[in-house]
């Protein structure tokens, strides 16, 4: 690799990870001169390596959406238990809610690139779903549609309340996650 590619792969680099720390303390409530700023770079160069703010977060969430399929993806093939393996998952998940704000569900929902990229990761969790059942810690008289379903309705519902704020998008995740994997009946022992 010569070493303007390397400048070029170095300052892209730094974009994202700065992009990514703002997202989770601010969603897409930073300007170019921020994200800039941060990553201590022009805002020339972001407009030169990305377009815009929006294909920056773009970018930072297709990472992580790529990483945490194939973070799943291995745990799967590393057979961890079922009941870890979610609680992991969930809890990965309510780490990264705080990065979604409307503007960024607008600029997820409204990207070809990201349908096939949300057709992945709901293909990743049917598979999850089918080695939950296959383990037996998954109901199999439930469809795995109707707990794709659910979740896809659940997440939905938290994401897009603008009532909540970060914090308490949060702790409702927490509750609603609660109520995925415990139900809503109190169990005496």
């Amino acid at each position: 690799m010569d070493g303007f590619t390397k400048r070029t792969e170095e300052k892209r680099r730094a974009i994202l990870e700065a992009a990514r720390t703002l997202m989770t303390k601010e969603q897409s409530r930073f300007t170019i001169n921020e994200l800039a700023r941060a990553a201590s770079v022009s805002p020339v160069s972001i407009y030169n390596y990305f377009g815009s703010k929006e294909q920056v977060i773009l970018h930072v969430l297709t990472h992580l959406t790529v990483q945490e399929m194939n973070w799943i993806e291995q745990r799967i093939e590393e057979q961890i238990p079922f009941e870890q393996l979610l609680i992991d998952i969930l809890r990965r998940k309510i780490e990264s809610a705080g990065m979604f704000d409307d503007t960024v569900l607008t600029i997820v929902t409204t990207d070809p690139s990201w349908q096939q990229l949300a057709a992945r990761g709901y293909a990743a969790f049917r598979n999850l779903i089918e080695y939950g059942k296959m383990t037996g810690a998954v109901d199999p008289d439930i469809s795995t549609d109707a707990y794709l379903r659910y979740v896809q309705l659940m997440q939905h519902a938290i994401l897009s309340d603008p009532q909540l704020s970060t914090a308490q998008m949060t702790d409702t995740m927490r509750e609603h996650f609660h109520f995925f994997l415990h139900g809503i009946m109190r169990k005496n022992n």
